[in-house]
Formats: structure tokens, sequence, C-alpha cells
């Protein structure tokens, strides 16, 4: 059965990255329902605002925790990027939350982040567009949906999130 990833890899650029981020995805489907589950806690718990690059290592240190030495697996910092992108076109919502860089995930996946305004607000962060500069809420969306997969067997955390 085709997932929200399978159709967003479908549509994009056929990249050496891309092909790993898949094949990566595939192996790990946890990885995206963590980054996305940790997203949603932070803006539940009233921050206005996450760093992809800090959530893709804090995902790195946990989910290797949770799996022990034993069950490493790599997370290379060139997926981080793409994860990062996909999460923000499968989950709009968190769009202008995070700031992006230009990066070659924009060519692979078809966005570009929006130009800089004249006067920048105060805790302005660039939003991502398509790279026809369609708003991502009001271009493309996968005919399925992103949902975690909250039945995964997940240990409880170490650190309360109370």
């Amino acid at each position: 059965m085709n997932d929200a990833i399978d159709e967003l890899v479908a549509r994009s650029k056929d990249h050496p990255e891309l092909r790993a981020f898949y094949e990566f995805h595939k192996a790990h489907p946890e990885v995206l329902d963590f980054l996305v589950g940790e997203i949603q806690l932070r803006i539940e718990k009233g921050f206005p605002a996450f760093s992809h690059r800090s959530l893709w290592e804090y995902a790195r240190w946990k989910l290797q925790m949770e799996h022990g030495p034993g069950q490493t697996y790599l997370m290379n910092d060139h997926a981080g990027v793409l994860y990062g992108r996909a999460i923000t076109i499968l989950h709009p919502e968190f769009n202008g939350r995070a700031e992006f860089r230009t990066a070659n995930a924009d060519w692979i996946f078809g966005t570009e982040i929006e130009p800089m305004p004249e006067k920048r607000p105060k805790n302005y962060a660039r939003r991502l567009q398509w790279a026809d500069g369609t708003a991502l809420e009001n271009g493309w969306r996968p005919t399925q949906p992103h949902v975690i997969n909250h039945a995964a067997n997940r240990r409880p955390d170490v650190h309360p999130r109370d």
C-alpha cells in the first residue's frame, strides 16, 4: 500500500539522495513518525517554532537509545534536509515555524523558499512554497495523508513529557 512518502517520491526528481532517503524511510518509517510527533508535541506545549536540524539530532539520540547499541542505524545528514522538506510538504501546518536554507532538496521536491519580504516581521521564518510560487497548502497534496502510526511499539520515554 502506498503512503504519502511513496506519492511524494514518485512526483519528485530522481536523485541519489532521494533514493537513499526513500530506502531509509521504507526501512525505518518510525523516523518520520517520531519527527512529526515531536513537532506536534512542541506546538501543543506552546512553542511557536522548531529547528529541523535540532530535531534531526535529537531523533538520532532518542531512536538509537530506544533501539540499543545492537540495532543502531545511520541517519545521514543529507536525509535530514529531505525529511525537513518532506515533513513540511506533508504537514503544511508546520510551514513558517522553522527556518529553511537553500538546498538541493528544493530542486528534488520542486519547492523553493519564499522571497524575503522588504520588512521582516519579528520571529519571522521564511516559508517553503512550490517552485511555481504556489503556497504548499494550495498545491499538490498526497491522496493518502501522513498519519503517525500510534500503534508502533515504543518504550516509555525516560524523560517525562509533562
